[in-house]
């Protein structure tokens, strides 16, 4: 699911796969991160509170990332 958004947003861009790559496995292992440790502590957190900080926390940052890979570019 993420690579197909770093996929589509990166569609009028130079990045090469290995970049694209990257941001996708950056954020998949802060998502499974939480996840684990939720798990971990015995999933009594309410999930949608952590889906909820989770969108806040990654809302618009796919396309920095982008961005930031795009503008320094070597």
């Amino acid at each position: 699911m993420i690579e197909s958004i770093v996929e589509e947003r990166s569609i009028e861009t130079n990045l090469n796969e290995q970049q694209k790559n990257f941001i996708a496995y950056f954020y998949k292992y802060g998502f499974v991160g939480i996840m684990l440790d939720w798990i971990e502590k015995g999933m009594d957190e309410n999930y949608n509170e952590i889906v909820d900080d989770l969108e806040k926390t990654v809302h618009g940052t796919i396309d920095l990332s982008i961005k930031n890979f795009t503008d320094n570019k070597k």
